[in-house]
């Protein structure tokens, strides 16, 4: 034998691993490749469930965008009531300000002319007892009391002239 090669040897050591390879097989192989089909199950599945749950949170997220826009447009809706609300109040404020002002100026007006009444009576009546005491002293107590009361009304007669005379021209 050249090179020292045995056939017989170089067949049992095929036959040995052909045993060992078939061997491994069964013992190793199946259930490696259940083990393997298993894992590849389990990834899938988390895939899967991973898929289902990102759709499921683009959804969740179009529906809170969706509400949160919604809430937004409520929002500036309630913030626009609130504004003409506002104002609305604002002018009421305003006219029932005018209004009040106008009738404290309406009565302001009508006391005044009450009291330049009541001073221009208050006046008449003192010039007319002037007239009456001036009179008395001129006539001396000759004075009969027609008499008196005709100088009193020509007085307030002249009087209410000259008062018609100053209205007009102012």
């Amino acid at each position: 034998m050249p090179l020292n090669i045995d056939i017989v040897q170089i067949l049992l050591h095929m036959l040995n691993f052909v045993l060992l390879a078939g061997g491994l097989t069964l013992i190793l192989f199946n259930p490696v490749r259940r083990f393997m089909d298993e894992r590849r199950r389990t990834f899938e599945e988390r895939e899967a469930e991973n898929r289902k749950n990102a759709q499921e949170n683009e959804r969740l997220k179009a529906e809170y965008e969706a509400k949160l826009l919604a809430l937004q447009e409520e929002t500036a809706a309630a913030r626009r009531q609130a504004e003409k609300d506002a104002a609305e109040t604002a002018k009421a404020y305003i006219d029932s300000s005018r209004a009040e002002a106008a009738a404290i100026l309406a009565k302001a007006e009508d006391d005044a002319e009450k009291r330049k009444e009541q001073i221009l009576d208050s006046a008449q009546t003192e010039i007319g007892e002037l007239v009456i005491g001036a009179t008395q002293k001129l006539l001396g107590e000759t004075a009969t009391p027609e008499r008196t009361q005709a100088l009193y009304d020509a007085f307030l007669d002249q009087a209410e002239k000259k008062a018609a005379r100053k209205e007009k021209h102012v």
